[in-house]
């Protein structure tokens, strides 16, 4: 009896010890998984290595400690080590739905930072196959075909996500249209391109930048149709050719026409970016002999933005050419009162000085008018003027730089 009492005891103690050693070890696992968690945040990548590579050495199954183990290696610098983590751990049985999208969101991220998109995007394919609505994998794709200038399938991911967001962002939308437009515009597909532009007009009436690249494939479509005018061998006797030259030549300044009418509108809408398309305008009417319509557009604008310091330098412009530096003169001044930290204005009304000084400076007034030209076409100061006025107009240009975070 009082031996099977004694046995009895001992096996109280083993289970106990038993039962009880097994949560410790799963409480230690757990504090250091969340201490590693608190080691990447504060980024400290070294003590989180080596909390997640602990955990491993003692228990294999911590899928989630392996899945951290190899972004703290990828975000070392050693994308190609996590690759072959995260991918070792794809091929497991039993996965739970987390951890299956932990491991693609971290090879989505292992390929791209090997600068091997396309598999990437791959990776983010197979998450909405395990998930139609997941926000990450739709916005990745969003950025991953805008890297690529692939606009229409980026549009399409757009679509998805506001969709299963319950956005009604049609302006973004748009904005992607636009974007395929430009493509199409850069391959001369002229009238593929307009079509993209009127779509996303009807898609959002809130995108004028729709109107400023409608005019731009006008203007280059003009252009085109000018130099195949200019390079028809014209015979004084052969009246066919003739013809055809004059009809190439009236194309091209139908084409302009309606350049300067797309351009027009852009200035309505938007007068504070009206400053994109003067100088469009003014070399336009002036190719159409049509210069003096520009006054009238320029008093336009002004109308709707009065104190825009652009469009005032641009009339004073209009006046001095036509011979009326006093009243150029006078514009600028009044310019100047509303806004004397203009470098356009500035220039103009110093050019505006040397007209009124002598005929001897034609040369420095020639060179002020070919500095003033490069100024308002300069791509830095574009951008610059974009970044105050058309928000539509810099995310455009600058998206092709743009970066993401991960």
């Amino acid at each position: 009896m009082i031996i099977a009492l004694v046995i009895i005891g001992v096996a109280i103690i083993v289970g106990y010890v038993i039962f009880s050693y097994k949560p410790k070890q799963k409480d230690n696992l757990k504090d250091l998984y969340t201490e590693g968690l608190d080691l990447m945040v504060d980024g400290h990548r070294q003590g989180a290595y080596e909390n997640f590579k602990k955990i491993i050495q003692k228990d294999t199954g911590q899928v989630k400690a392996y899945i951290k183990l190899g972004q703290v290696i990828r975000e070392g610098g050693n994308p190609a080590s996590a690759l072959k983590i995260h991918n070792s751990l794809s091929f497991r049985k039993d996965l739970t739905y987390y951890e299956k999208v932990e491991i693609l969101k971290n090879l989505t991220l292992d390929y791209y930072k090997l600068k091997k998109t396309d598999q990437a995007i791959e990776q983010c394919k197979k998450i909405l196959k395990i998930n139609s609505k997941n926000d990450w994998a739709l916005s990745k794709l969003i950025y991953f075909y805008q890297n690529q200038k692939d606009w229409l399938n980026s549009k399409k991911y757009l679509e998805l996500k506001l969709k299963h967001s319950g956005s009604t962002d049609q302006h973004s939308i748009a904005l992607y249209k636009v974007q395929e437009g430009r493509i199409l515009l850069s391959e001369n597909k002229f009238e593929e391109a307009r079509a993209c532009f009127n779509e996303a007009n009807k898609i959002a009436d809130d995108v004028p930048i729709s109107y400023y690249f409608i005019g731009e494939s006008y203007s280059q479509e003009s252009d085109a149709a000018y130099v195949k005018a200019e390079n028809l061998q014209i015979s004084p006797e052969d009246s066919k050719s003739q013809n055809e030259y004059n009809e190439k030549m009236n194309d091209a300044k139908d084409l302009l026409s309606e350049a300067i009418s797309m351009w027009v509108n852009y200035a309505k809408l938007k007068p504070e970016s009206s400053w994109m398309v003067i100088h469009l305008l003014k070399d336009a009417l002036f190719a159409l002999d049509r210069y003096n319509e520009i006054e009238n557009i320029l008093r336009e604008i002004l109308e709707k933005d009065s104190d825009n310091v652009d469009v005032i330098a641009a009339l004073a412009d209009y006046y001095d050419h036509m011979g009326d530096s006093l009243s150029a003169l006078k514009i600028i001044d009044e310019g100047l009162e509303k806004d004397d930290s203009s470098l356009l204005v500035r220039l103009i009304k110093l050019k505006l000085l040397f007209s009124n000084k002598s005929s001897d400076d034609v040369v420095i007034k020639n060179e002020l008018d070919s500095l003033i030209k490069d100024l308002v076409r300069n791509i830095d100061y574009q951008v610059y003027k974009n970044t105050a006025t058309d928000d539509d107009a810099l995310w455009l240009y600058s998206m092709s730089e743009k970066k993401e975070k991960e």
